[in-house]
């Protein structure tokens, strides 16, 4: 075992990036380019702090961040250490392909906006109540004036250009994934984007990789339109690649929050997957459902950001972050697919409006749609925080959890004598949503949980929830008792 000193990071304090950006940017560097060897133990951060001269702080942030990425690991007594992580090399030609994103930027902020809620604590719904009203209608009002047109029609299958070149830099600058306004396509959500790829770039017979647990209605999907599925092996990294048997045509994965158990996957795993892609000639599909939402550090890259090859396509939507109404996502197309994505495109009936296109392309170049994510994921986290407090508070002896510090639910692990259909169904009785883990199970191995999301409450309401969520586990455990008395 060594330990890297670590010479030779320069800190700029009068630098645009933030002290703990330049410390965590200068060893992910130093690690992919294989600067510092798997092993290494990195300086403690005291060590560090003082080597660099910026305060102890810094340096755990930028630690906390490269562990959740999956560069080091901590191990508790002994300290950090360099993880296993393997790069895939670009080919010369896809490095020749690649193509330069552009940029704009400005702000201004918004109102708060009372709606009703759905029933607590039902996972993956935004806050409508936090939505910027006043300042989307002055969004919609200068589309309307600056381009009527647009509001209704779309000159290009992919979808309004303005829309697109945002999106673009919103990828750059918060997923790390490079790409031009020719890549992207604009789709009724995320949804008719991954319905895209399913049937673009399979037959009938294909197999396709998936997550265990993950998306039932993917699973249902696949299975409706003929394709077989091969459920992956999954240790504590999550999901493993294809290792043997029939390779599958393309790989599904939620790598920056893993649907529905939540973690990002570790560096060296995502490595792995893209190593099995060009191994083996399959795709991978990657679903970044929610992961603006993180509350320590920044968040974590996008899959797709690590891919010099053109094997993963990407899908993004606006459902989580901005609004679930305007039903707007979009795809990354890797550039050697846009031709076969526009003649796919001349026979498929796509569902996606031009109405709304203009308008958050506007609302994106202004800065709005910025401060919006900033605002919304202060007031996510506090709700979080509240929600782990009650249930460390009301039900610890009775469940268990893991905090990953991001996502929109957390996710119970219940004992195995008490069965989350049960609970869930007692919570129903009680005017609550906790769905069970196992019902997104696929395969024979089952998993007892509930899931709970808290973005859509506010910390009153969750508090007023509890006690009836307490409530229901607590018959549920009454009942089990009875059942098992002589």
């Amino acid at each position: 075992m060594t330990e890297t000193p670590l010479l030779g990071i320069d800190i700029d304090q009068g630098a645009g990036r933030s002290l703990f950006e330049q410390v965590y940017l200068a060893v992910r560097g130093r690690i992919l380019s294989g600067g510092i060897a798997a092993g290494t133990r990195l300086p403690a951060s005291r060590k560090l702090a003082e080597e660099l001269g910026v305060s102890r702080t810094t340096i755990v942030a930028a630690y906390d961040q490269l562990i959740a990425e999956g560069f080091v690991t901590s191990r508790p007594g002994s300290g950090v250490f360099v993880s296993d992580v393997q790069p895939v090399e670009p080919a010369e030609r896809d490095r020749a392909n690649r193509l330069e994103p552009t940029s704009i930027e400005t702000a201004v902020r918004e109102p708060v906006v009372r709606e009703p809620v759905v029933r607590p604590f039902q996972p993956g719904q935004l806050d409508a109540r936090l939505f910027p009203f006043r300042h989307w209608a002055r969004a919609v009002a200068r589309a309307a004036r600056s381009d009527p047109q647009s509001l209704v029609l779309s000159a290009d299958p992919f979808g309004d250009r303005l829309l697109r070149a945002e999106i673009c830099r919103y990828l750059g600058d918060w997923r790390g994934v490079r790409a031009v306004p020719e890549q992207i396509l604009v789709t009724a959500g995320s949804g008719e984007a991954l319905e895209i790829c399913f049937l673009m770039m399979t037959t009938p017979g294909d197999r396709i990789g998936l997550e265990d647990p993950g998306y039932p209605q993917i699973r249902d999907f696949i299975g409706r339109i003929g394709l077989d599925i091969l459920w992956l092996e999954r240790d504590r990294h999550g999901a493993l690649p294809p290792s043997e048997g029939r390779m599958p045509k393309l790989v599904f994965l939620t790598p920056s929050s893993q649907f529905p158990l939540g973690g990002a996957m570790p560096q060296a795993r995502r490595g792995a997957f893209l190593a099995w892609s060009q191994r083996s000639g399959g795709l991978l599909l990657e679903d970044d459902y929610d992961s603006e939402f993180r509350y320590s550090g920044r968040p974590v890259p996008a899959l797709a950001a690590s891919d010099e090859t053109g094997r993963t396509l990407y899908v993004g939507s606006f459902s989580k972050i901005f609004s679930k109404g305007l039903r707007l996502g979009f795809m990354v197309v890797p550039t050697a697919m846009i031709d076969a994505v526009r003649a796919f495109l001349r026979a498929y009936d796509g569902k996606v409006s031009a109405a709304p296109q203009r308008a958050l392309g506007l609302f994106m170049a202004e800065g709005d749609f910025y401060r919006h994510i900033r605002r919304v994921r202060r007031h996510y986290g506090e709700r979080r925080a509240a929600l782990i407090d009650r249930v460390q508070t009301r039900l610890g002896r009775l469940v268990g959890f893991e905090d990953h510090s991001a996502g929109m639910h957390i996710v119970l692990r219940l004992p195995e004598d008490l069965p989350d259909t049960a609970i869930s169904a007692a919570a129903a009785r009680r005017g609550l949503t906790c769905p069970p883990l196992s019902g997104y199970c696929g395969s024979e191995r089952r998993l007892n949980g509930l899931l709970l999301g808290f973005c859509s409450f506010t910390i009153d309401e969750i508090n007023t929830a509890m006690p009836n969520l307490s409530a229901a586990i607590e018959t549920v455990v009454r009942q089990r008792g009875q059942a098992a008395a002589p």
